[in-house]
């Protein structure tokens, strides 16, 4: 029988709300009938960011492998509207009606289409089927290890639903990180910033003038633009810097649980309150009053859409150096600004600046700190174990640091908002043919296919993170590498409700605002600039008493409202 569930509508829905997170592409159709041959699967695709090249490629390795079986694939008219909540009710409509065996999507969630859902259970448990065997390489033999192994538990759970069953298929790793347009940021003599203080250095630069360059309502280039409306590149942004502080409570803010000797434990309601006493929010709210000024961010920001955010960077008239973004960008702005694309780089966010004096700040000035810390971030951006990182800071810089340090800087600079997480596929419930489905998702979480979709879509599988070594563009290469690092780690919400979370099913819970940046962007009066380009006396303190004046609020309203909070049940 169908679950219905109770849900609150609250706080940071913007946030969370994933659908309109993801990569975009251009339109098509979903046109074409699907066949009804007991051999030929029929899949259905959102292009989106990484094209459909690689699922071409893939169709024909997959088709001469089991030549001899019959086994073949029908590819329909790929449909960018098939995400979110159209996917889910195209689900919906059942088997018998779509005739389409597999999904190759993005913003639907395991719990979604589970029994939990408002549909009920509507994909197939691919658990042993495809995750608990081995991959299947180009040449129809098995690798080493299984699908399972290859992906790894934590991003495996974000493709479990709330009742332990595992009905996605992760088919894209993406990365959230900081474009930069090189092109504009030579002209000032400014290095890509490493550190957040970096990057904070290089907006003050370009925003008051330097290098012979006038400030920004002169010279029409600001340091930064953005995207407004409840688009989450900037949200993965501030959730990256919360990451970068603590990985852990990280984890633990968005589970509402701990783990004590093995075993679950889930937080009471005082202890989950008191998760908003941790610095790594207020660390994070300090960078969001001052990233989100919107006296520096490019005319329109608080208004535009990707595409227009994106023109700027790209682009010369009223426009930006900086964009949060994903690494899927280039393949979007690739039609319209092909001769271009050497001019963008993609990084990984900058290291939130307190990371640094976190770990070195008993030790010396915060100046030193971030030199410390933008030192060891080049290391670890270089894959050098730790124990090099070590020598090298005491060869180089004179300085004494620990491998726990090291590791400390590592680990942080290996966070990566992943948006890996949403990009999923189901194979829809109820079709004959998933044990051939099933062998077609082996196949695509080989390492011949990583190499395919590296080549043809820029993009990283979740399977075979490979560096990009054959790609004109600095941008790709550079992104590629991100998952490559040994120090790699990926956070994301997409999923993750576990805990006391899951329980209640309770996906929002922060602020009350709907979305933080174009909260701070469009409310926040705190600034230490002037709306024509100069510095207002003020010091960056005005950000840190917001930040502090923020969390004060917010925390009376969880308090307040708590009890509210977990009064959600569910019923039959």
């Amino acid at each position: 029988m169908k679950k219905s569930t109770k849900t609150i509508s609250m706080l940071m829905s913007a946030l969370l709300a994933f659908g309109g997170l993801t990569a975009c592409g251009g339109g098509g159709g979903g046109g074409g009938a699907a066949t009804k041959d007991p051999k030929t699967i029929v899949v259905k695709v959102r292009r989106a960011g990484f094209g459909t090249d690689w699922l071409s490629e893939l169709k024909g390795k997959f088709e001469s492998v089991y030549a001899n079986e019959g086994y073949k694939v029908q590819i329909m008219t790929p449909d960018n509207s098939i995400q979110a909540d159209v996917l889910l009710k195209e689900l919906a409509l059942g088997y018998e009606t779509t005739g389409v065996d597999l999904y190759i999507s993005s913003g639907v969630t395991p719990t979604q289409v589970g029994e939990l859902g408002d549909y009920g259970v509507l994909v197939e448990d691919i658990e042993e089927s495809v995750y608990n065997q081995k991959a299947i390489s180009y040449n129809g033999t098995e690798e080493s290890k299984t699908v399972r192994e290859k992906l790894g538990e934590d991003v495996l759970s974000y493709m479990t639903d709330a009742n332990g069953k595992i009905y996605a298929y992760n088919w894209a790793q993406t990365s959230a990180g900081l474009v930069v347009n090189t092109r504009k940021l030579a002209k000032y003599g400014l290095d890509i910033p490493k550190t957040t203080n970096e990057m904070f250095d290089c907006f003050d630069k370009i925003y008051c003038g330097y290098n012979g360059i006038p400030n920004s309502v002169e010279s029409g280039t600001y340091p930064i633009t953005y995207i407004s409306g409840g688009n989450g590149y900037g949200v993965c942004f501030l959730y990256a810097m919360m990451a970068q502080y603590s990985v852990d409570d990280w984890n633990t803010f968005w589970t509402f649980q701990t783990t004590e000797d093995g075993e679950t434990v889930n937080l009471s309601d005082a202890a989950c309150q008191e998760l908003y006493d941790d610095p790594m929010l207020e660390e994070m709210m300090k960078v969001a009053y001052r990233a989100f000024d919107n006296n520096i961010a490019t005319p329109g920001s608080l208004s535009q859409s990707v595409d227009q955010a994106q023109a700027k960077l790209m682009g010369d008239t009223d426009d930006a150096v900086f964009m949060f973004n994903g690494d899927w960008m280039l393949n979007e702005v690739k039609l319209n600004y092909a001769e271009d694309l050497d001019d963008i780089d993609f990084v990984n966010f900058p290291v939130l600046s307190a990371v640094g004096t976190k770990v070195f700040g008993d030790r010396y000035d915060e100046a030193t700190c971030d030199e410390l810390l933008s030192f060891i971030i080049d290391l670890v951006d270089e894959n050098k174990s730790i124990e090099e990182i070590v020598s090298a800071v005491e060869e180089e810089m004179g300085k004494e640091i620990t491998e726990d340090d090291a590791m400390a800087i590592a680990k942080s600079r290996g966070v990566t908002y992943a948006r890996g997480p949403e990009h999923v596929a189901y194979v829809t419930k109820g079709t004959s043919k998933k044990d051939i489905v099933s062998l077609f998702l082996r196949m695509m979480a080989s390492d011949d296919y990583g190499a395919t979709f590296s080549r043809t879509a820029n993009g990283t599988s979740p399977y075979c993170a490979v560096e990009n070594t054959t790609s004109p563009y600095t941008f790709v290469k550079n992104a590629s590498k991100i998952p490559a690092n040994r120090y790699y780690s990926q956070v994301s919400t997409f999923g993750g409700l576990k805990g006391y979370r899951g329980k209640s099913t309770l996906t929002n819970i922060f602020t009350t605002e709907s979305h933080i940046p174009d909260y701070v962007a469009s409310k926040s009066t705190a600034s230490i600039y002037t709306a024509t380009g100069t510095r207002n006396g003020n010091t960056i303190a005005v950000y840190e008493t917001a930040a502090k004046n923020f969390l004060v609020a917010e925390k009376a309203n969880v308090k307040k409202n708590w009890a509210d909070y977990f009064s959600v049940t569910r019923s039959k």
